[in-house]
């Protein structure tokens, strides 16, 4: 991609050789993700153009470097092996590395598809190609037992998890989740998965909320039949213990009008947590009396996957205990990438069906 709201240029380029303790990954599938659509309308500062977008990779092992034996958990990997490149590169040194202990916030890092740390190679640094290089230190792969079209989803589940683990959500508790994309879906999981007694899933389009039923959601509301914010808001709240609102509300919508939206929906004492925000597409008006103090809430951001979410999502994709991979409605060829730019900038419709989730397959 040259620019914003620029081109998709295919190019080829000779592969890379293949150094000591780096690997270049063939992609099988990248996914399609809000991130990379706001990318491509220049809402991410810091974004140098031209760039090759796309993280959420998996693949299989083209070519090991010497030294390379196992993956990050330490399950030995061989040529050919299926695996998921983790996307984010950390520096180990800053103080939100090597103090805090949260390398999501590490201020000379950069991403696979989203940031890379360097312009040479620009080639082969993210998903939408054939092939990935992985040539930084601090590049991480972790073999995946599952199929492709399910493997994919693993970064954007890394990010629902994390959005449970900045919470607590108790046995019996009522979560409501704005947005019923991969985020919001991968949300539902884990709210199912850390024990949500009800869940309450808001989007579109209808085939989204279908696939939410089909993940455990107890009720969906449709924002397209439901346009009013208001009785939205009273629908959730109809839905909660004596009308007081849910105790935990995630915003996985990425649209910002959202916001003080979700905290209406919040009881007096409950969190609400903005998950869908990783590039900036406005702002909102918030009141402090009546949105926060007079509310009594906790206000939660989540930025980025990083390493255990990935371990702990990946053995529930693998088990194969929601369907994953229905999620997957469209499978697309490199050369249509501006194709699935264009349909989630719009109406998330394409070639006739709704999108649910839009992958780049190299081999199409």
């Amino acid at each position: 991609m040259d620019k914003p709201h620029g081109t998709f240029h295919i190019e080829e380029k000779p592969l890379p050789e293949v150094k000591p303790g780096q690997i270049l990954v063939k992609q099988e599938r990248t996914g399609v993700c809000g991130t990379c659509v706001h990318m491509y309308h220049g809402r991410l500062p810091g974004i140098k153009y031209p760039i090759i977008l796309g993280h959420e990779i998996v693949g299989t092992i083209d070519t090991l470097g010497d030294g390379v034996k196992a993956d990050l958990m330490g399950e030995p990997i061989k040529e050919g092996d299926r695996v998921y490149v983790l996307p984010g590169l950390r520096c180990g040194k800053c103080y939100f590395c090597s103090v805090l202990g949260a390398p999501n916030l590490c201020t000379e890092g950069g991403a696979y598809g989203v940031k890379p740390l360097s312009d040479d190679p620009l080639y082969f640094t993210g998903g939408y190609g054939d092939y990935v290089y992985l040539d930084h230190p601090w590049s991480k792969v972790l073999k995946i037992n599952a199929d492709p079209d399910t493997a994919v989803l693993l970064e954007p589940f890394s990010i629902g998890i994390h959005a449970l683990d900045r919470v607590w959500v108790k046995t019996g508790s009522v979560v409501a989740i704005q947005g019923a994309g991969a985020i919001g879906l991968f949300t539902l999981v884990a709210a199912r998965e850390s024990g949500a007694f009800k869940t309450i899933v808001l989007g579109a389009p209808a085939s989204r909320l279908e696939l939410a039923k089909e993940f455990g959601a107890d009720v969906t509301i449709n924002i397209e039949e439901v346009p009013d914010a208001s009785q939205r808001i009273e629908l959730v709240k109809s839905e909660t213990p004596g009308g007081y609102g849910a105790d935990v509300v995630f915003e996985c919508a990425g649209v910002p009008t959202a916001v003080p939206e979700g905290i209406d929906m919040l009881r007096r004492g409950g969190t609400y947590v903005v998950a869908g925000h990783f590039t900036d597409v406005g702002e909102i008006s918030i009141n402090p009396f009546t949105h926060l103090n007079n509310k009594h809430i906790t206000l939660v951001g989540v930025w980025g996957g990083i390493l255990p979410y990935f371990v702990k999502g990946k053995p529930i994709l693998e088990s194969g205990k929601y369907p994953f991979k229905e999620m997957v409605s469209h499978i697309l060829p490199l050369d249509r990438i501006g194709d699935a730019m264009k349909a989630i900038s719009t109406d998330y419709r394409l070639d006739g069906k709704e999108v649910r989730k839009i992958v780049i397959a190299s081999d199409l």
